[in-house]
């Protein structure tokens, strides 16, 4: 007698889970945690940007690359891998995940809370000398990183939790440790620059730079912070802002509200292969220019080893013509 214990019709009846762990070879079960890996569309990826979540509202993982905007579900990342229709896609899913229930293995689908560690406490600190010869290196005064809501912060509390109960708590001194808060107070990101291993502590999505804007003709899109105060610290007449990272695109809605404002919108990523591909991929996706100055990987890195005269004679007149290539120009900067 024929069987249908292990007859499925529908791809959506295929766990979404067990997609992401039977062809990316994850590590371990996906049971509600939130993973990061590298991006599977950008070798060039360093930092991973791309993210498998459980979405409480579909009840069923998805995906989000940082790296290109790409983002849905399992189904929708096969297809991009492979390159072939939905059909093709959900019967090749279809067929591997029954020859794996035929062989005897269940997917476990059972979604449990994981604790997840994060910044509990901070204590914010007086501005020293240390601090205005880390900024000022860069020709970033302390009137622009009160502007941008840069506050020092002398130490930070990070906590594990699971329900209501504290697993693991630890707690970081440093000299060289700076909280960006948004226009409203909210601290969305910790940068330590000092720190090796781990300079960004990014606790919530912001457009860095967005609450600033002050409706200029031109806009910069920078990689950081320090090098949107960086350019900044210029006086050119431009607004600038920065995604979380350069591996992070800026929305679409977001775009065509800026085009809408702007002139033109040219991109300063840093000079290095991931840099220049993130430029790439503003240029082909919004027809944005991009700026390449090669004298060090980033802007701020130029106005840091070669004084800002010099990085103004390096990457003004790259501006001007970035911006004469693709627009009509109104005035400069």
């Amino acid at each position: 007698m024929f069987s249908s214990k292990h007859f499925i019709e529908d791809v959506n009846h295929v766990p979404a889970n067990w997609i992401f762990e039977n062809y990316l070879g994850l590590p371990e079960p996906l049971t509600g945690q939130r993973v990061r890996i590298n991006s599977l569309f950008n070798p060039n990826d360093k930092t991973p940007s791309m993210y498998l979540y459980y979405n409480k509202d579909s009840e069923s993982y998805r995906y989000k690359c940082f790296s290109t905007g790409k983002g849905g579900s399992a189904v929708d990342l096969m297809m991009h891998l492979w390159n072939t229709s939905f059909l093709d896609t959900s019967k090749k899913i279809i067929t591997d995940y029954v020859a794996y229930q035929r062989s005897g293995k269940i997917c476990e689908t059972r979604v449990i809370e994981h604790a997840q560690w994060r910044v509990a406490n901070y204590k914010v600190r007086q501005w020293n000398t240390h601090d205005a010869s880390f900024w000022g290196a860069y020709n970033i005064s302390s009137a622009l990183l009160e502007q941008y809501n840069v506050v020092p912060i002398e130490r930070y509390l990070m906590q594990k939790r699971s329900s209501s109960k504290v697993d693991q708590e630890f707690e970081v001194v440093s000299k060289h440790i700076y909280g960006y808060f948004t226009a409203e107070g909210k601290l969305y990101k910790i940068y330590q620059p000092k720190n090796r291993e781990r300079k960004f502590i990014k606790l919530c999505d912001y457009t860095q730079g967005y609450d600033q804007l002050q409706n200029k003709p031109y806009l910069v899109i920078a990689s950081s912070l320090k090098d949107c105060l960086a350019i900044k610290s210029m006086n050119l007449n431009c607004d600038v802002i920065a995604p979380d990272s350069e591996n992070t695109l800026l929305s679409d809605e977001l775009m065509t509200e800026f085009k809408q404002v702007y002139h033109a919108i040219v991109t300063v990523f840093d000079s290095d292969q991931a840099g220049i591909q993130a430029m790439q991929t503003y240029q082909k996706r919004h027809g944005l220019p991009f700026v390449y100055v090669p004298l060090e990987k980033d802007i701020a890195d130029v106005v840091k080893i070669h004084g800002i005269k010099r990085a103004m004679i390096e990457f003004v007149p790259k501006l001007d013509r970035a911006v004469d290539a693709y627009y009509e120009p109104k005035e400069h900067w």
